[in-house]
């Protein structure tokens, strides 16, 4: 699944978060994320950013300093440093468009009860999320595979929603502290044709 745009935002009628994913070959796939599920999520997250994304792939150490046996905290100011990067040159600003969109899953979001997250070597993570219900009985399922800068973006996008939520949900992860841009926005655009932002010095 190459994803397009994402959107996250709270909806305060269905006291749920709502994720909803368009692809480039004009699909969408839509989640609800309850409060329960929210409060497993965010901090599984959090620290597997921490200590899987907060180093580049291709960084290599001048001689001096072992990137291997970095502490939690020196990680946490990379994550940071590489968060801000990633907010930096999305697209926060094109509307969402899933409304014509194909619902290969189904029209009705799935509600989540189930999340696996999978760092990879590629530098990716592998998300998989099932909705697995008795009544009415459903087994719907989908995985995403996110490089390192959509996962920032999309933790900068749950945080907004978490906020919004006023669930009381600590942002810090286990390493103790957020990490995350404030950025007043609730989806983001990944297509080729985005706009980015513009820098004067």
């Amino acid at each position: 699944m190459d994803i397009r745009q994402l959107s996250v935002r709270y909806h305060t009628d269905q006291d749920r978060i709502l994720v909803s994913i368009n692809t480039t070959v004009g699909e969408e796939v839509q989640m609800w994320l309850t409060r329960r599920m929210a409060m497993q999520l965010w901090p599984l997250i959090n620290r597997i950013v921490i200590d899987h994304f907060a180093i580049p792939q291709d960084a290599k150490t001048d001689g001096y300093v072992d990137l291997a046996a970095m502490g939690p905290h020196t990680r946490k100011m990379l994550a940071d440093l590489r968060a801000h990067e990633a907010t930096q040159t999305a697209d926060f600003s094109t509307p969402y468009q899933g409304k014509l969109a194909n619902r290969p899953l189904g029209d009705t979001p799935l509600l989540i009860t189930e999340v696996n997250l999978t760092p990879k070597e590629s530098g990716q993570m592998q998300m998989n999320f099932k909705e697995a219900l008795l009544d009415p009985l459903s087994n719907r399922g989908f995985q995403l595979d996110m490089p390192a800068d959509l996962v920032f973006g999309v933790l900068n996008l749950l945080k907004q929603a978490l906020d919004q939520s006023q669930w009381e949900i600590r942002h810090d992860s286990p390493r103790d502290a957020p990490i995350l841009i404030d950025e007043a926005a609730d989806e983001i655009d990944m297509s080729p044709d985005a706009t980015r932002p513009t820098y004067l010095n």
